[in-house]
């Protein structure tokens, strides 16, 4: 009697280590990536063009959340406290860094919050002017500052925004002065700037792609390390002897700190398949966007890098968010 008990639970044994196994494997449900922006924007954009190949892959709905608010910390702060299982996936660009320079007392720490993921793509910034600004050049601009100190106004998508430490960080290296006038968000930057009422602004590329093919604005420089193939004609900052000018918006994926290495690594290397796929290369391209694909190591050495570039920007500019 003994020994039939014993066989009937054994026998039950093996038949729930696979039903646990089953809900123990990852994943098992749908995972939501936290976009801490409104819709419509780049960042927004990206997350959508990668989601739906990471859950073919991933076997899982991959739904994108938009948690706006704060200038992101809203969103950054909420993913930062999930769960630390997978489930919850973190879009971070470079704004998030700002933010941690910006604030005297920020309330999230990308590097001690969250476990690095994947770099995906970064987009360099356009410095254009409108088309019928006499400013053709960089030269002309800064000349201009320069004989008419304070008479430069630049726009930006708000105070703390890539393009408004972007024009800071212009004012810092070509010694002049400017106003910075804050809209909420880039799209209403433009209006003013085409009118000629803004004489600066650090576009991103397809903003700055539409406006020159309208006719309304001139791209005047580019702030990669190398010419775009969407501005070949455009020098960059560097070449216009602004060394080390260097600026652009960097998009990558962290989850909560702690969440098991094995599910990171799994995270990892189902992005690095997605960004293989040709259709989601071309894309990206469509938008000014170049891979710079990278792991976990290359993920914090670029907000590293951002925090200490952009931190002495707003230190010289004596800036705050709080």
């Amino acid at each position: 009697m003994k020994r039939s008990i014993f066989v009937l639970l054994a026998g039950a044994a093996f038949v729930v280590a696979p039903a646990l196994y089953a809900q123990d494997k990852y994943p098992s449900r749908s995972i939501r990536i936290i976009v801490p922006f409104v819709a419509g924007g780049i960042g927004d954009t990206v997350a959508r063009i990668i989601s739906p190949p990471l859950a073919e892959l991933l076997g899982q709905p991959v739904v994108v959340e938009n948690r706006a608010g704060g200038d992101s910390v809203t969103g950054t702060e909420y993913a930062a406290k999930a769960a630390p299982d997978g489930y919850t996936i973190l879009q971070v660009s470079t704004p998030q860094t700002i933010n941690m320079v910006m604030r005297e007392k920020p309330r999230y720490n990308l590097l001690r919050d969250f476990a690095p993921v994947a770099r995906v793509v970064h987009s360099t910034l356009v410095l254009v002017g409108p088309a019928s600004s006499p400013n053709r050049t960089v030269a002309d601009l800064v000349a201009y500052g320069k004989s008419k100190p304070g008479g430069l106004s630049f726009g930006s998508g708000g105070i703390g925004s890539v393009g408004h430490l972007s024009g800071e960080y212009l004012k810092r290296t070509a010694g002049i002065t400017a106003l910075h006038v804050p809209y909420k968000g880039n799209a209403a930057v433009l209006p003013d700037l085409v009118g000629g009422r803004l004489d600066y602004f650090f576009a991103s590329q397809p903003e700055a792609v539409q406006g020159a093919a309208a006719g309304h604005l001139r791209a005047l420089a580019v702030t990669a390390t190398q010419r775009v193939p969407t501005f070949p004609d455009v020098p960059t900052m560097n070449e216009l002897g602004f060394k080390g000018f260097e600026a652009s918006s960097n998009y990558g994926y962290m989850v909560p700190a702690n969440t098991p290495a094995p599910i990171v690594k799994q995270l990892h290397e189902s992005i690095a398949k997605v960004l293989t796929s040709a259709g989601v290369q071309e894309r990206f391209r469509t938008l000014g966007l170049t891979s710079n694909f990278g792991g976990p190591d290359e993920m914090v050495a670029t907000l590293k890098a951002e925090i200490e570039r952009w931190g002495l920007v707003v230190k010289a500019a004596n800036l705050r968010a709080d």
